[in-house]
């Protein structure tokens, strides 16, 4: 509360209520971003509605803070505090964000102003500016009081406006640029909408009402304000005050465009179906908190550090939020997996749940779903059907049949410097340089071709990498030396394979002060990270991305040891196992559409995930403490209102909130460095014949065995079809027998070697 002067009668104060906007931008990428001018705009009443205790003396009638553009029609915590339509705050000079990092605004002025009014933003954290709004009594009459009277509140969350349904919720719009009205109505150029809206029953349930709030004299609220309620509003993530939800399996801090509602969309779209989940704010990328402040104010109050970060994902606070965190890369580089996809946005402006993240080589199972499909039943004949498993789809559409060769422009910096494409494939092919893909080595004719000197390679680029059709065909042209087959049940040679990275050193993000770099680790065994340059440091390490110490766990890279990394190769060998033998690499990527355990997730996520549940072998056994010391809550299988939460696979929703963060390692984060090596078949293998000599009573009077070792070769056994071709081939023997196989060894075998 805060009071204002002049009132009537001469000496008496008018109570108002102080609504002061902080903002906090986050750059989630790997990258340095700049903003244009900003605008925030409320086009309804928040959710909180307001009942008054005066000296002692409680009001009956909750009042909602503003009329809003679509109120609910009839009684609705009428009559509001304010007329106003929106509420619009701005942020007019460029913002420039380092890679991962905070920014916290508030008003510019410490004047508070009439509600209605825009209000202007700048970095830093001040209490005093805002909107106020009068304080009213039963009748809808603002209060004039003696300066002695005490005034203290109680908030319930049940305030509809209305969409397509009436709803409690919000109607946030971001405005980037000169922010014009289109012709439809929208604004541009850039327009990212927020949509949440519950029924008041769920309103209800999951955000309680609060009582009893800070208690403040008017005369003490003249020249000091009294704090006794937040409403927060942002992404989902490890926070002890959300409701909690299975981290990046059922949220994307990078959603801009929400339909969260009684399954329709908002008044600017055209979606008329309800979607299952979309009842439920726990299936939404964006939660609300409501803080109660101690009388006086408390660490809850907005946290900003001398620099103006403000603070995210863990907390809100300096003693348990980050200050900065990457989550997504934006590509500095050629790709050179499949497993750097995860950072795509593939859902982009979806509005539709499940709010998934790093799609692309995960395999996490959504509550959403059936165990055993990728769409609802109930959606499957839709013409336009908005929730599938997208990860599912994703991989099933892309592993086996796409790859990253590298053959790419090598840059040195931003910009064109660094080898050109023709260079780097010159260089492959003539073997003075590797491709950034070290797996992939040139087809022994191109080698040869190659070595005939600099014109020889030139043509070779001509023919085979120049053409626009080139992606098609380019594959013919490379071989892997020892592929390794996803069927193999070898706890030694997963273990090989998990161990491939050693004495590395690993880049990361570091922040001193107001200097951001690059840092390198010492050389280091089985490092994985989700990005080409981490974060931060090691997980456990002291990072700089917080001030608390556990900050680098959730933000870092992870270092696994020779004993987890063995227990590791055990659990895939037992996935294996229960779920092969594959005959896809992308069967082996997803997870089963079945039943049970193999439903959850795919092969390598299944096996991180029996890890997790022994804490010797828990890579997140950190994580794990630090959620139960600071009281944050596990997502749970049975969330509050779960009927309307809709969960068709209730198992997939129970997990720590933390999960899927740069430092919780993900089946994508293992795939990045492997899947250009992986394959469901050998193309190299070994054949062993029997064969022995008996008289006329069966005796064997003598055994032979061979063993040849063959290898499918790109070349078709009739050689009128091209190797490279495209299309089907159209000789008749081809058809039949396809790819010619070559013996490259053979050898009579001792009884001993058998």
């Amino acid at each position: 509360p805060a009071a204002g002067q002049p009132a009537n009668p001469a000496g008496y104060l008018e109570p108002r209520l102080l609504l002061t906007p902080v903002i906090t931008l986050w750059n989630p990428y790997n990258v340095q971003i700049s903003t244009p001018t900003l605008k925030f705009q409320f086009t309804d009443s928040l959710p909180p509605a307001l009942c008054y205790t005066i000296n002692g003396l409680a009001n009956t009638k909750y009042h909602r803070l503003t009329r809003g553009k679509y109120p609910v029609a009839g009684p609705n915590n009428d009559p509001p505090l304010s007329q106003a339509l929106d509420q619009t705050y701005s942020i007019a000079a460029r913002v420039n964000l380092k890679p991962g990092e905070t920014q916290i605004f508030s008003p510019q002025s410490t004047t508070p102003v009439p509600d209605g009014t825009l209000i202007a933003m700048e970095p830093g954290y001040r209490s005093r500016g805002g909107h106020y709004l009068p304080v009213l009594d039963d009748t809808g009459k603002p209060l004039v009081l003696p300066p002695a009277s005490t005034i203290k509140a109680d908030a319930k969350f049940d305030t509809q406006y209305q969409d397509l349904v009436p709803g409690v919720g919000m109607r946030l719009n971001m405005i980037a640029g000169a922010g014009n009205i289109s012709p439809e109505g929208l604004w541009s150029p850039a327009y990212l909408a927020y949509r949440m809206v519950n029924s008041k029953e769920v309103a209800n349930a999951i955000y309680k009402p609060l009582t009893q709030l800070a208690e403040a004299t008017l005369s003490q609220c003249v020249t000091n304000p009294a704090p006794f309620m937040s409403a927060v509003f942002g992404a989902r993530m490890a926070s002890n005050t959300h409701i909690p939800a299975k981290g990046f399996v059922q949220s994307s801090p990078l959603v801009n465009f929400t339909a969260m509602g009684d399954g329709q969309d908002t008044k600017e779209s055209t979606i008329q179906h309800h979607y299952g989940g979309t009842k439920h704010p726990v299936n939404s990328p964006f939660d609300f908190s409501f803080v109660k402040h101690s009388p006086g104010g408390d660490s809850y109050l907005p946290n900003a550090d001398a620099s103006n970060h403000g603070y995210i994902v863990t907390g809100f606070q300096q003693s348990d939020g980050l200050s900065r965190c990457v989550i997504a890369e934006v590509p500095t580089r050629p790709l050179q997996s499949l497993g750097e996809l995860q950072h795509w946005d593939l859902r982009y402006e979806n509005p539709i749940p499940p709010f998934a993240f790093n799609l692309i080589g995960n395999s996490d199972a959504t509550p959403l779903l059936p165990a055993n499909a990728v769409v609802n039943s109930a959606d499957a004949a839709l013409p336009a059907n908005l929730q599938h498993d997208d990860s599912y789809c994703a991989n099933h559409l892309l592993f086996d049949d796409w790859f990253f060769s590298s053959i790419a422009p090598d840059p040195t910096a931003f910009g064109t410097s660094g080898r050109s494409i023709q260079q780097v494939f010159s260089d492959f092919a003539g073997g003075t340089a590797a491709l950034g893909n070290r797996g992939y080595q040139p087809i022994r004719a191109d080698q040869t071709l190659a070595a005939a000197g600099p014109s020889s390679a030139s043509q070779l680029y001509t023919k085979y990498v120049s053409p626009t059709a080139s992606w098609k065909s380019i594959a013919s042209h490379l071989e892997v030396e020892g592929m390794f087959n996803v069927n193999s049940t070898s706890v030694s040679a997963w273990r090989a394979m998990l161990g491939h990275a050693r004495d590395q050193k690993i880049p990361y993000i570091r922040q001193t002060g107001g200097n951001w770099d690059i840092g390198l680790s010492g050389k280091t065994d089985y490092a994985y990270s989700r990005f080409s340059i981490a974060g931060d440091a090691a997980a456990g390490t002291d990072g700089t991305s917080g001030s608390f110490s556990e900050a680098s766990e959730f933000t870092g890279y992870r270092v696994l040891d020779g004993k987890l990394l063995d227990a590791f190769a055990a659990e895939i060998v037992k996935q294996v196992r229960a779920r092969g033998p594959f005959l896809s690499l992308a069967e082996f990527v997803n997870r089963q559409l079945s039943a049970g355990n193999l439903a959850l997730a795919g092969t390598l996520q299944a096996a991180l995930n029996e890890l997790a549940k022994t804490q010797s072998t828990n890579p997140y056994a950190a994580i794990d403490s630090y959620l139960t010391a600071n009281n944050v809550p596990d997502a749970l299988a049975v969330p509050v209102m779960a009927n309307l939460a809709e969960y068709q696979f209730p198992a997939a929703a129970a997990s720590k909130i933390a999960y899927g963060l740069p430092g919780w390692t993900r089946q994508a984060d293992v795939l990045r460095p492997l899947a250009p090596v992986l394959s469901a078949r050998d193309d190299t293998f070994k054949i062993r014949g029997y064969g022995d000599a008996r008289d006329a009573q069966g005796k064997i009077l003598a055994r032979a065995v061979c063993e040849a070792t063959v290898r499918r070769t790109r070349d078709y056994v009739d050689p009128g079809d091209l190797p490279d071709i495209t299309t089907p081939p159209t000789k008749a023997v081809n058809k039949t027998f396809g790819r010619r196989f070559q013996i490259i060894a053979f050898q009579w075998l001792a009884p001993n070697e058998v």
